[in-house]
């Protein structure tokens, strides 16, 4: 790490939360550095500084983040209480403690994003900075005008609006159809939720970007580490 970082950047860069967050528990002491509480959001942390938080000791991690195309029946978790996959199982040969950045159903697959930095997290699950995901959906039948303009427009999915949606078709037939939805909402099975409303029923969901990141030509089950111009590309609509 560098000779002294601001702790909450240290703590941001540990992977557990954001700097905003780390700036919270620094003001309510949670923190403790070398065994005393610290409430100094000024204060710089170096090597040998020892930092803890609910008795567990903190270490710096060099911020890493990786794009990996989840296939189906793994949970985006970083653990499980029914001991089911998680998408962690399919990451080896990295130190650095991942968590997964927001969730990918376990019945759906393709492009989700590991990282251990929290500010990173942040800024892709905040909705004020409206990061849009792509979608490729199949469903069980012909997709009609009227649902695309419904779903364009936006719906209302459970007493919330579902904001307007950006749809491109890319197969249409009697008994099947294949859509490309671009959103940026992250409730839980929204897609399929929406879908469900207009009368279909998804047969396969697959997440293929995230801002102007692609899911491109990653194997299923397999993950790279991003550059930071690829980084770059989540912030882009």
């Amino acid at each position: 790490m560098e000779k002294k970082v601001r702790i909450a950047k240290y703590l941001a860069s540990c992977g557990i939360l954001s700097r905003r967050k780390a700036e919270e528990l620094i003001k309510s002491e949670k923190i403790k550095v070398n065994d005393e509480i610290l409430t100094d959001l000024s204060f710089k942390v170096s090597a040998d500084d020892k930092v803890e938080y609910q008795g567990k000791e903190l270490k710096y991690e060099k911020n890493i983040v990786i794009a990996l195309n989840k296939p189906e029946g793994y949970i985006s978790s970083a653990g499980d209480n029914y001991k089911r996959k998680t998408v962690l199982d399919l990451v080896n040969g990295i130190e650095a403690r991942l968590y997964p950045v927001g969730r990918l159903d376990f019945d759906s697959r393709g492009l989700i994003l590991l990282t251990n930095d929290g500010d990173f997290t942040y800024k892709i699950l905040h909705p004020k900075f409206q990061i849009p995901k792509t979608y490729e959906v199949e469903i069980n039948d012909y997709f009609s005008d009227e649902s695309i303009e419904k779903i364009t427009n936006g719906i209302n999915i459970e007493g919330r609006e579902l904001l307007p949606a950006a749809v491109k078709i890319l197969v249409r037939k009697n008994n099947i159809s294949r859509i490309e939805i671009k959103i940026i909402e992250g409730r839980k099975r929204i897609i399929r939720k929406a879908f469900a409303k207009l009368g279909y029923k998804v047969k396969d969901l697959k997440r293929t970007a995230i801002g102007d990141l692609k899911l491109g030509n990653i194997a299923e089950g397999n993950y790279r580490i991003l550059s930071e111009d690829e980084l770059e590309k989540v912030f882009k609509p």
